[in-house]
């Protein structure tokens, strides 16, 4: 601390790194009383009930606030350290304009940034051209055959605890009795590197015995299974050995930074294998690289599971995510992310000083109170009964199904629930007198491709990217017609500001591809996060929007801009008039899966009063109403879709 304030200069950028410092903050900031500090932490933060066990827990708190930017690789980390401030100081945390969170100390902002890191992707690729990692890759196929190994799994951790080796070890062992096909030509290459104090004294010894134990039954029930390797590789055979794998396998307890898989992916450009990433859900890197199978290591039989449908993976599906992980990380190098955090600091101390904002630490604290809010949960659901009685006494019927949820579900429908649902469609157009139109906000070409060669697929209504096209049913699949010419100036705009909270929101991405909207996703980013950043992109799209011609909105897991006179509520109204003109049908049914549908529902509301059903029964056409609510979801087609 003496040296930085000696050599400090008025608004000097000073950061500072890990647990050994957490009280730095606090000292720089009393003695340099404009420094802009950053502080990292490259360790997890413990949630609250860990944290408030420490005796000097408020003192941690009360140094790290007095710093203006705390960074984290993973949200899960920055919410513990907000609810610790939340729950021990009396500290309310909001998302601020621009995807960055607050939290007001004593009058002294303290923002909080949550975005992993990546590597140097130019020096890597430089010294993966290196004549030596040729040579190290014959070497490793060499050996590979001599066992007469073909599939390699690949482990690269250091000998301690939280690393989660020996739970890894667990696993391979229950991968080799519960699937025999695997015992004959899997090997597990496992680079346990030791870790020695500044004594030269081996760490963790205890542990160290445990691994080597674990490793030792696995020789002794399946020879040949398992290669050790204790002591930490150079460059080119790690790289060598990452390029012959077939997937790098991580199982810690606790990671805050590692960049192993970071390397590992573009180690495997190098190799005919596309190897694939299986990674710990408590690390922080499994939650930011795409297409990562993520296990909980504590569940040895899961771990294998996922092993295994790692290794039957079809061949272009692990081209694709391999094309996806490549991407990231080429994108989101460490440059990139040392560029953004300077620029956001940059940003903050410029804003401050223009709204007059003190500068001044303290560390003192301000107690406050935490006030609950609860939300009243509506009751009022749509009763499949009712649909289906409705439904068998009418004649002519128009169905009007939002099938997004189908399309994007948060996990994929397998081959046999797909076939499922789409012979039910089937059998909803074949029946006589239904209407069926099918909703989406895909793309014309997404939505033929997931209906695929369903049959009678001419008599279905399609409406693609919100209503922008629709085709009616009967006509052609490639006819499709349009509702109105867009001028879609606005979308750069919009593309700007999205593009702010894409660096600050990891895991989120811009879907800019469509003619009348453009979407910001988030959900593949924490939910709780995720939500918080949406919200403020909402906010802040409405203010700077407000002039242009357009409606914005928030879906399930994500923000949308679109042409104001472009939804499907327009659509919907568009078809309802067309069949009111021809006599009108007898029943009605309209599902969605988000809020983005209410301007359906408002519509039909608005044509009958209230969304309803008319039953006629009988020769007097007794007229029989049931009503119905948007807050039906897409599992409700599931009594219409079996009729």
């Amino acid at each position: 601390v003496k040296s930085v304030v000696q050599n400090f200069n008025d608004g000097d950028c000073v950061f500072v790194f890990d647990l050994e410092l957490l009280l730095t903050p606090t000292l720089i900031g009393s003695r340099a009383r404009t420094a802009n500090i950053c502080f990292f932490f490259n360790t997890p933060f413990p949630s609250s009930e860990i944290f408030r066990a420490i005796p000097v827990r408020k003192e941690i708190l009360r140094a790290l606030l007095n710093a203006d930017f705390i960074q984290f690789h993973d949200y899960t980390y920055a919410r513990h350290f907000m609810s610790c401030c939340s729950t021990l100081l009396g500290l309310e945390y909001k998302s601020t304009r621009g995807g960055l969170l607050n939290i007001v100390f004593n009058g002294h902002h303290c923002h909080i940034r949550a975005s992993h890191t990546g590597i140097d992707v130019n020096q890597l690729e430089v010294r993966l051209r290196e004549e030596q990692i040729g040579v190290e890759q014959q070497k490793w196929r060499q050996k590979f055959a001599q066992t007469g190994k073909q599939v390699i799994l690949c482990g690269y951790d250091d000998m301690e605890p939280l690393s989660g080796i020996t739970l890894k070890l667990e696993a391979f062992r229950s991968l080799l009795r519960l699937h025999p096909e695997f015992r004959s030509n899997t090997l597990l290459v496992q680079v346990a590197i030791p870790l020695y104090d500044n004594r030269a004294n081996l760490m963790h010894p205890e542990y160290v015995e445990q691994v080597k134990s674990a490793a030792a039954e696995i020789e002794k029930d399946y020879p040949g299974s398992l290669l050790m390797m204790h002591e930490k590789m150079p460059f080119a055979p790690r790289c060598a050995l990452f390029s012959q794998a077939d997937a790098l396998v991580n199982a810690a307890v606790r990671h805050g930074l590692t960049l192993v898989p970071f390397e590992f992916v573009l180690c495997t450009e190098l190799g005919e294998k596309k190897g694939n990433l299986i990674l710990s859900e408590f690390s922080a890197c499994g939650r930011v690289i795409p297409g990562a199978v993520r296990v909980n290591p504590w569940r040895d039989e899961d771990l294998a599971r996922a092993i295994v449908k790692t290794l039957r993976q079809p061949a272009h599906e692990s081209m694709h995510w391999h094309t996806q992980q490549m991407a990231w990380c080429k994108t989101n190098t460490v440059e990139r992310w040392t560029e953004n955090i300077l620029l956001d600091m940059k940003r903050i101390r410029i804003h401050m000083i223009e709204m007059g904002e003190d500068v001044n630490r303290s560390a003192s604290v301000r107690v406050g109170l935490v006030k609950n809010s609860y939300k009243e949960i509506s009751s009022r659901v749509l009763k499949h009964e009712i649909v289906f009685n409705a439904y068998t006494n009418t004649k002519t019927r128009l169905l009007l199904l939002d099938i997004d949820l189908l399309i994007r579900p948060k996990e994929e429908l397998d081959d046999e629930e797909k076939e499922k649902t789409l012979r039910s469609l089937q059998q909803l157009v074949q029946e006589q007198g239904n209407f069926l139109f099918l909703l989406s906000s895909e793309s014309p070409d997404n939505l033929l491709k997931w209906l695929g060669k369903t049959k009678g697929l001419e008599k279905l209504g399609l409406a693609a990217e919100d209503g922008y096209y629709y085709k009616w049913p009967g006509s052609p699949v490639d006819r499709w017609d349009i509702r109105m010419e867009v001028q879609a100036y606005w979308k750069e705009v919009a593309h700007s500001l999205m593009k702010t909270y894409v660096e600050r929101t990891t895991g989120t991405f811009i879907e800019h591809d469509k003619i009348a909207s453009i979407t910001w996703h988030f959900g593949s980013t924490s939910p709780e996060f995720g939500l918080m950043q949406g919200k403020e992109l909402l906010n802040h799209l409405k203010d700077t929007m407000a002039h242009l011609p357009v409606e914005v909105f928030m879906g399930k897991s994500f923000v949308r801009v679109r042409h104001k006179d472009v939804s499907k509520g327009s659509l919907v109204q568009h078809i309802v008039s067309h069949y009111s003109r021809r006599g009108g049908v007898d029943f009605i049914l309209c599902l969605g899966d988000d809020k983005m549908d209410q301007d359906m529902f408002n519509i039909l509301q608005h044509y009958q009063h209230e969304a309803s059903y008319r039953v006629f029964q009988g020769e007097e056409q007794a007229v029989k109403e049931f009503n119905a609510y948007p807050a039906a979801a897409c599992r409700a087609c599931d009594s219409v879709l079996n009729v």
